[in-house]
């Protein structure tokens, strides 16, 4: 069980791999997931507007990664590259002031549905 903390993942690859490691077939994750941008803009999904370079400058060097700024799909697909097979999934939407022409170039080509996307709920089984 995970609640908001995989935002705070670097390697949110292997966490997922390590997770499903740690399971016997047929278990069960269950993780809460915060999208928001933790009060480092005014919108809460302004975190995606930011460079790389600014972003790196603005969480400085502190010694764990404050959010990764991963969206919702990127979640999805380590999921399932796991291993896991999602069984339920409970979506929270928000609202987005953000204009695509303002997103980072990371962030271009996320879809509209990660720019709405601020929090996730997913359960998941080991296959």
């Amino acid at each position: 069980f995970s609640q908001a903390v995989l935002e705070h993942v670097e390697d949110l690859q292997s966490v997922y791999r390590t997770i499903h490691s740690w399971l016997k077939p047929k278990g069960y994750s269950s993780n809460q997931i915060d999208f928001k941008s933790h009060g480092f803009s005014n919108e809460w999904n302004g975190h995606w507007t930011y460079s790389s370079l600014f972003w790196k400058l603005t969480i400085g060097r502190r010694p764990w990664t404050f959010i990764n700024r991963e969206p919702c799909s990127s979640h999805k697909i380590k999921i399932k590259n796991a291993g896991f097979k999602i069984i339920n999934e409970l979506l929270f939407k928000s609202k987005s002031r953000i204009k695509r022409k303002n997103l980072a170039k990371d962030f271009k080509n996320i879809s509209e549905d990660d720019l709405i996307i601020s929090g996730a709920f997913f359960q998941m089984i080991k296959e």
